[in-house]
């Protein structure tokens, strides 16, 4: 996994269940005087996604929001 994946996936399961905006994540992962595109989040939420599907961890989507990382329990 690339490292700014598993940068991402570290700070999402450090706020797990609380929702995380793409501005927290490009702040906290890229530095606050990243000048790319917002969209690069996008591409990383979904690379992380595929990667997750086989285990206990879903990353949501919050409309207009962000993104939530939730833990799958089937209890």
């Amino acid at each position: 996994m690339p490292k700014k994946e598993r940068d991402v996936l570290s700070f999402l399961i450090k706020h797990r269940n609380q929702v995380v905006t793409r501005d927290q994540l490009i702040h906290n992962i890229w530095g606050i005087e990243f000048n790319g595109d917002e969209r690069t989040v996008d591409v990383h939420i979904k690379r992380l996604r595929d990667k997750l599907q086989t285990s206990d961890l879903s990353i949501v989507s919050v409309r207009g929001v962000g993104y939530k990382l939730e833990v799958n329990t089937d209890e």
